[in-house]
């Protein structure tokens, strides 16, 4: 009879656990998605500079970088694993922090991107990033930072993605495009 219940028991957490998807895979990646830092993506974006250390970007982001071979070599804070920050070393003054953002998290209902020959035209014209920002009708989100350059991105409502690099020395977008 003990053994009845035993079994009867097992049964029924292993078909709990398969109707309501809570298997130790599912619990694995509801961890990954828990990363605890300091900030959001974006937000710790604005605070890191191309010129801070990998020790000084830890303490920002409130935990220590990793690297994943899928991504390369490079240091990396995954915040989950649609959202992670990298930096990439070519020599002591080129250093660039770039993001990778969920769209999905950064769409914006007050955005309206251009059209591709209403972007090059402002391109031509010389636009900066405050002139991009009145344009499109919002800031954008810190995408890349080095010490020549930074790099936002925008994305409407629909999920289509602009994203802008702003040569740091003239100020004006130097490169724009459609994803």
């Amino acid at each position: 009879m003990k053994l009845k219940k035993l079994v009867t028991g097992f049964i029924l957490v292993i078909l709990t656990l398969t109707i309501t998807g809570c298997t130790e895979e599912k619990m694995d990646e509801k961890k990954e998605e828990e990363v605890k830092s300091n900030c959001t993506i974006v937000e710790c974006m604005k605070q890191i500079e191309a010129t801070n250390t990998i020790e000084e970007i830890n303490d920002i982001i409130g935990f220590e970088s990793t690297t994943d071979a899928m991504i390369g070599s490079d240091p990396i804070w995954k915040f989950d694993s649609k959202n992670w920050i990298t930096f990439k070393k070519y020599s002591d003054d080129d250093i660039t922090i770039q993001a990778t953002i969920n769209k999905e998290s950064i769409k914006d209902d007050k955005i309206t991107l251009p059209s591709q020959s209403e972007l090059q035209q402002l391109l031509n014209e010389g636009i900066t990033y405050e002139g991009l920002v009145e344009k499109l009708g919002g800031e954008g989100n810190l995408s890349s930072k080095s010490q020549k350059s930074t790099s936002y991105t925008w994305v409407d409502k629909n999920g289509r993605r602009l994203g802008a690099t702003i040569n740091n020395e003239s100020g004006k977008c130097t490169v724009a495009s459609f994803s």
